[in-house]
């Protein structure tokens, strides 16, 4: 290839595989906005119950279980009760107190989990 043609055709390789990430912007509401103040579908409570419920209760004991094994470290670092937090109650609160079907988690819909 000519040094023209690499002069024009690598610039405009860069920009068709640059630009277009840029301008994929998202106007639509996000989710947990779309979940307030509406009943769940069907679809949505039989997703949750089948599948997304089981995955949070075994995130929450493989998360006791990495917690257990990271207590050394984390003792030593005062992040005990932050690292337990994450690890075990967040899966599990989003396993046992979010409301069937609705697919957000309670840290950004706490209202929803009281």
């Amino acid at each position: 290839m000519s040094f023209w043609k690499q002069l024009v055709v690598i610039p405009a390789l860069t920009l068709a595989v640059g630009v277009p990430p840029a301008f994929a912007i998202d106007d639509q509401p996000q989710p947990d906005q779309e979940q307030i103040g509406r009943e769940p579908t069907g679809s949505e409570m039989m997703v949750d119950a089948l599948v997304a419920r089981p995955l949070a209760v075994a995130g929450s004991l493989v998360g006791a279980v990495v917690f257990v094994f990271a207590l050394p470290f984390t003792l030593g670092s005062h992040s005990t009760a932050a690292s337990a937090k994450q690890m075990v109650a967040a899966p599990a609160q989003y396993a046992f107190r979010k409301p069937l079907g609705q697919m957000d988690n309670c840290q950004t819909l706490p209202e929803s989990c009281k």
